[in-house]
């Protein structure tokens, strides 16, 4: 529920439970301010607070807190496990999941219960599409994870999380996670990256090898993807990266080294990557054939 406050002459709708009469670290100046990602947050908040117990977060909900990126904006209702007796109804502003957590499942993170990140990752690829899906667990199985206050943790390996999906057995959303799970690679190094290779496989494209590495006279090139000669209408080797809107260095010579003889280098935006018909254009056009 919302209450309704008045800034710079615009009524501005705050969540209960974070009204500025109440908590001044959460004013309403501070809502006015909040992209979609910081008044999610403050939603999650919003719903702990104004509770007698302590819920515990869970799948989206705890996505945001534990800072895994998802493909599109941040829901509007907050995610609450009650557990598998647990009788309130789910409303527009909460969304309760009956599903069974162990000890092991929950933990604290920003003063809040949450479901861990592992539990976290098995939610996620149970209940997400196959594209959000794989940029949350990819960003999840970073090496060397950053919490969005910056505590390091030690990663999540891969296998504890397909260990997780085939002790599903027989839940009918096991083929889901399964796929989501074992598509999903750490050395994914940005949100643009894991939707390029989450949108190639749904669009059947050929799946490149990640970051590549080449190395020359002062040091080595870093490239996202590299394509083998077999999948090049002329027997090229191609490259890709998605971030080309950002200049990775001041080495001026980067690109050029990288697209030397017998290789092709090519490069997309979001956009690109988002749409399938766009990315499969952008490799098309670079000469990458679709395997037979």
């Amino acid at each position: 529920m919302y209450t309704s406050h008045r800034v710079d002459n615009d009524t501005i709708r705050v969540p209960r439970g974070i009204e500025p009469d109440r908590y001044r670290d959460l004013s309403t100046d501070v809502w006015a301010l909040a992209d979609r990602d910081g008044r999610y947050l403050m939603r999650i908040y919003g719903e702990v607070l104004r509770r007698r117990s302590r819920p515990v977060l869970s799948h989206l909900s705890a996505a945001r807190l534990w800072g895994l990126p998802i493909l599109g904006p941040w829901p509007h209702a907050v995610h609450v496990c009650g557990g598998r007796n647990h009788v309130q109804s789910s409303t527009e502003e909460i969304v309760w999941h009956r599903d069974y957590l162990s000890d092991t499942d929950i933990t604290e993170v920003g003063g809040l219960l949450t479901t861990s990140r592992l539990r976290t990752m098995l939610d996620l690829a149970l209940t997400q599409p196959f594209r959000s899906a794989v940029i949350s667990l990819d960003a999840a199985l970073q090496e060397r994870f950053v919490l969005p206050g910056g505590v390091v943790l030690p990663p999540v390996r891969k296998e504890r999380l397909l260990e997780r999906v085939s002790a599903l057995g027989a839940d009918p959303r096991a083929g889901r996670a399964r796929e989501a799970a074992s598509f999903a690679d750490g050395r994914s190094s940005s949100s643009g990256q894991s939707l390029s290779r989450a949108t190639m496989r749904v669009s059947r494209l050929p799946l490149p090898a990640l970051q590549a590495v080449y190395q020359h006279s002062t040091g080595e090139d870093r490239v996202d993807f590299r394509w083998e000669p077999r999948f090049h209408i002329r027997r090229h080797t191609v490259l890709g990266e998605f971030d080309c809107e950002v200049r990775r260095d001041a080495d001026p010579g980067r690109l050029s080294r990288l697209a030397g003889p017998g290789r092709v280098l090519t490069q997309w935006r979001w956009a690109d990557a988002l749409h399938p018909a766009r990315l499969g254009a952008v490799l098309a056009a670079a000469g990458l054939r679709v395997e037979s």
